[in-house]
C-alpha cells in the first residue's frame, strides 16, 4: 500500500561533476558521483569499474618505487586520465533517446546513417554508436571524436550525392526542352508538378488502404462475435 501510495520519482539528472576528480591529496570522486549516465549497456556500472581499474593501476605505479608513495599526485594523475572521458560519457549519455524532433534528429537518424554507411565502407566509417561502446580499448573520448569525423564525412557525401543529382536533373531538363523546343523553366515546372501530383496520389491510395484494412478487420471481428 506504501508503494502504491508513493508519488512518481524524476529520473535523476545526467551531469558531468568535473573538471576535477579529486579532492585534497587523497581523496577521489567516481562512477556516478561524476558521470551520471543513462542505463543503457551497463554504462554506469562498467564506466565505474573502469575508474577503479586506472585510479588502482595509478595507485600501483605510485608504490612500485622505493619511495614513500605520493599519494596527492596520484589523484592528480586520476583526474588528468579521467576527467575528459568521464565528461564525453555525460555528453553521450544525453544523447541516447531524446524525445521528439530533437531526438529524431540527433539520436535516430545517427543510427541510421552510421548503420547504412558502415555497412557500405567498414574501413571508412565506424559502427553505430551502440557497437562502439563494446569495443575494447576505445575510451569514451575517442568514440565522441570518430562519431564527429564520421557525421563530417557523411554530410560531405550526402551533399555531394544532392549536388550530383541537381546537376543531373538539370542537364535532363535541358536536353527535353530542347527536344521539345520549349523553354526550360517550362520543362522543370512540370517535372516539379507531376511528382507533387504522384506523391498526392500515392498518399490518398495509402490512405484509401489503410481504411480498406480498417473495416475488414471490424467486419472479421463482427463475424467473431
Amino acid at each position: 500500500a506504501d508503494v502504491a501510495a508513493k508519488g512518481a520519482s524524476a529520473l535523476p539528472s545526467f551531469r558531468y561533476a568535473g573538471p576535477r576528480l579529486h579532492e585534497g591529496g587523497r581523496t577521489v570522486i567516481l562512477g556516478d558521483c561524476v558521470h551520471t549516465v543513462k542505463p543503457y549497456f551497463g554504462l554506469g556500472a562498467n564506466s565505474a569499474l573502469e575508474d577503479v581499474q586506472i585510479l588502482g593501476d595509478i595507485l600501483s605505479n605510485a608504490s612500485s618505487s622505493d619511495a614513500a608513495p605520493n599519494y596527492g599526485d596520484a589523484v592528480r594523475q586520476f583526474t588528468d586520465r579521467r576527467a575528459a572521458d568521464s565528461r564525453a560519457l555525460v555528453t553521450l549519455s544525453r544523447g541516447l533517446d531524446r524525445p521528439g524532433k530533437l531526438g529524431t534528429m540527433r539520436f535516430v537518424l545517427p543510427l541510421i546513417l552510421d548503420g547504412m554507411f558502415h555497412k557500405l565502407a567498414p574501413e571508412l566509417f565506424a559502427p553505430g554508436i551502440f557497437g562502439m561502446f563494446q569495443l575494447e580499448g576505445v575510451g569514451f573520448r575517442q568514440i565522441q571524436r570518430r562519431k564527429r569525423l564520421d557525421r563530417v564525412m557523411q554530410s560531405l557525401v550526402i551533399l555531394g550525392g544532392l549536388s550530383a543529382a541537381g546537376a543531373g536533373a538539370g542537364c535532363l531538363v535541358k536536353k527535353v526542352a530542347r527536344l521539345l523546343g520549349v523553354k526550360d523553366a517550362l520543362v522543370g515546372g512540370s517535372a516539379v508538378t507531376l511528382l507533387g501530383a504522384v506523391g498526392v496520389v500515392r498518399g490518398i491510395g495509402s490512405k484509401m488502404k489503410k481504411s480498406g484494412d480498417s473495416r475488414s478487420w471490424e467486419k472479421d471481428k463482427t463475424k467473431q462475435k
